[in-house]
């Protein structure tokens, strides 16, 4: 799937609205070519940690780079890659259209960049990105890692909910997701899972949970 014209993106806000999430193919979309070369060769160049609780309080097994952390508010990481990652994200075409699909007309901000990284067996357990940061409005997962297997991206409707969306993302793929729906990354069984991770608000002032 692709976005070039209002009827798409029209699509793409309905199925966000009736499942909290969508999935769609980057290459040769409103998203660069260059601009996604870029974040990955970032990806490859910054250091990782391991976490294993995540900032939601979930369990996890995953690897994890930083460019913004989102603790007391955002900071950028102290890395050369950091500035070029965000100027990327931050170009105002992207944004309005992050804006069109998730349903805000006021200026976006972005939030908490990180790179996940998975191999086999690491996992990323069920959890609430607004427990992070009760003002997030959405996350958006780029897929930088090319061959994997496992690694769904599981959206629910709330605790109750035993039908969950799953959603399987691709290399250069693009995940949009409500901050608002519980969900969960299933095992990786092989291969390696790359994404870039960042957070859409509407302002980036002090994060509300560090407050309280």
């Amino acid at each position: 799937m692709t976005i070039y014209n209002n009827t798409n993106l029209n699509l793409l806000k309905k199925d966000y609205q009736d499942k909290g999430t969508v999935l769609f193919n980057l290459k040769d979309s409103f998203f660069e070519n260059i601009d996604f070369e870029a974040l990955k060769d970032a990806s490859k160049n910054i250091p990782y940690e391991t976490v294993q609780i995540g900032d939601a309080g979930e369990k996890n097994k995953v690897e994890v780079g930083r460019f913004m952390t989102d603790i007391d508010k955002p900071q950028i990481v102290n890395n050369k890659y950091s500035k070029k990652v965000l100027n990327i994200l931050n170009k105002a075409n992207y944004k309005k259209i992050f804006g069109e699909i998730i349903s805000h007309e006021k200026e976006l901000y972005i939030r908490r960049v990180q790179v996940n990284k998975m191999c086999k067996d690491s996992f990323i357990g069920y959890h609430l990105d607004v427990d992070s940061n009760p003002d997030y409005l959405a996350a958006v997962v780029i897929q930088i890692g090319a061959e994997f297997e496992g690694g769904d991206y599981v959206v629910y409707k709330n605790k109750e909910d035993k039908k969950p969306n799953v959603f399987k993302p691709f290399y250069q793929s693009m995940i949009i997701s409500n901050c608002l729906r519980p969900h969960e990354v299933t095992k990786i069984v092989s291969g390696e899972r790359i994404s870039l991770v960042f957070f859409l608000c509407l302002h980036d002032s002090d994060n509300k949970r560090a407050k309280s």
